[in-house]
């Protein structure tokens, strides 16, 4: 019978194979190796080839695996391909091209960094890189964030939405090169961190939006972005693009020290990002404002919001009012973009509703104050007004902002409803029309596909204690119960 015998034989064994008396093929990693997952070596030291020193096969397996792992864990051998994205996250590039529309849509207007021929050149390395594959998935993640209710969502997944960002922030920080000795840092890694912390915080994970956030600004000062002396030999687009990286972070710190009470590290940079032929003059008009909006969250400010609210004063208060009540900057931003305007006008509002708070948290309110940010009915007059905005534009604008939005128009729409519950007692047609905007912006917050279950509740708890309050109002029976 033919069968093995008539295989050509090799010249020469690998050592593994020698010592266990198996047939080898020969190769540089043998079939038997291969199957047991051993470190095929061949040597001309004639003691391995004999049958003397030969060991039973099972020792020589566990020697060799021994050596093997030893050898894995001691040698660094750079790895170019990602490891293999878990079953959920198989997606063909057309879906990643897809997204495109909707990121420069939706999110490349607040975060002009990466572009579109960007974006794509990542896409097509991500199978061999490991930095343009975490991009991705991040760039994928946050994009659905901002649009999942959208077309984009609803035909290619049938995943919960949450479930599938969930899944592609984990891919992304699981496929990015470890921070060793020898990594460069690169401003696709900076803004990577910060996709991952704006999908963070929406998913409600404020301290791991943190911890991105602080990876990102780490980035930037090891980019040396804010060093004029490294920024000059630099292409003035470039530099632009840095200095707009540099600002965002400096704008997510902010906000993020509001909503977590977290310390700030990075103080304004010293110069607005200068004019960039390949960034569109509206998109530098409104990043522009909203920069100028953030700075206004300075260093007194962010000390006395964490701090020790009894510092605050009321000159002070009056002086803050008066940089937020700017007619200069009303002009300006009517004509930016509807989606620009959502993100300003609400995030001014805000910052007033953040101010009156700390007015109150100092006992300088009263009914006849001079300034309206010290007037204890003055968030009523902000519902007022914020509802005679958010009715001229669409509810998707609203909602593309994502959790900074559901942050601020919580803050707004908290503070409203206690002012109606605890204010003295108003006639009966102004507190229908209380009542009535808080009917109103319950609809616009309640609206929010991702709203966290607490904050939900506590705003529902202040819901039923207005219909409580005021049943002989009509309108507070439309209030969520």
């Amino acid at each position: 019978m033919a069968g093995p015998t008539s295989q050509s034989r090799v010249p020469k064994a690998c050592d593994p194979c020698n010592r266990r008396k198996v047939r080898c093929n020969g190769q540089q990693r043998c079939q038997q190796c291969e199957h047991l997952d051993l470190l095929c070596t061949y040597t001309e030291n004639r003691l391995l080839r004999s049958r003397k020193h030969s060991l039973r096969r099972g020792a020589v397996i566990s020697k060799y695996k021994s050596a093997n792992t030893n050898t894995k864990t001691t040698t660094l051998t750079p790895l170019l391909s990602p490891p293999a994205p878990t079953a959920s996250l198989q997606l063909p590039t057309s879906y990643f091209e897809s997204l495109l529309p909707a990121y420069m849509s939706y999110v490349y207007p607040f975060s002009p960094i990466i572009t579109e021929t960007e974006v794509r050149t990542s896409i097509t390395k991500m199978n061999t890189e490991r930095e343009h594959a975490a991009f991705v998935y991040a760039f994928t993640a946050v994009t659905l964030d901002l649009t999942r209710s959208s077309q984009f969502t609803t035909k290619s997944s049938p995943q919960p939405a949450s479930t599938q960002i969930t899944d592609l922030m984990r891919q992304s920080v699981e496929t990015q090169q470890p921070l060793v000795i020898g990594f460069r840092p690169s401003i696709l890694r900076a803004t990577t961190s910060i996709f991952i912390q704006m999908c963070a915080m929406s998913l409600g994970h404020y301290d791991l939006g943190f911890f991105h956030l602080r990876e990102a600004i780490s980035m930037i000062q090891m980019l040396r972005i804010s060093d004029k002396t490294v920024n000059a030999s630099l292409s003035t687009a470039e530099r632009a693009r840095r200095q707009r990286l540099y600002w965002q972070c400096f704008i997510h710190e902010r906000f993020m020290s509001i909503v977590n009470f977290s310390p700030v590290t990075l103080p304004p940079h010293t110069q607005y990002p200068e004019e960039d032929t390949f960034v569109g003059a509206d998109i530098q008009q409104g990043w522009t404002q909203v920069i100028k909006t953030f700075c206004m969250l300075d260093a007194s400010f962010i000390s006395l919001w964490i701090g020790d609210r009894t510092q605050v004063t009321a000159s002070w208060v009056e002086r803050k009012y008066r940089e937020l009540d700017d007619a200069l900057w009303e002009v300006e931003v009517s004509a930016l973009s509807e989606l620009q305007q959502a993100d300003l006008v609400i995030t001014r509002q805000w910052m007033r509703t953040l101010l009156w708070q700390m007015a109150m948290s100092n006992c300088l309110l009263s009914s006849h104050a001079s300034c309206p940010s010290l007037e204890l009915e003055m968030p009523l007059r902000l519902s007022s007004q914020l509802r005679q905005f958010l009715t001229k534009i669409s509810q998707n604008t609203i909602r593309v902002h994502g959790s900074s939005m559901i942050s601020k128009l919580l803050e707004i729409v908290n503070t409203i409803a206690d002012v109606v519950i605890h204010v003295p007692q108003a006639t009966r047609e102004e507190t229908t029309s209380r009542i009535d905007d808080i009917v109103f912006m319950q609809g616009v917050v309640l609206s929010f596909h991702n709203l966290q279950v607490m904050p939900k509740d506590i705003l529902l708890d202040k819901f039923r204690l207005i219909r409580g309050r005021f049943p002989h109002i009509e309108v507070a029976m439309q209030l969520a119960v």
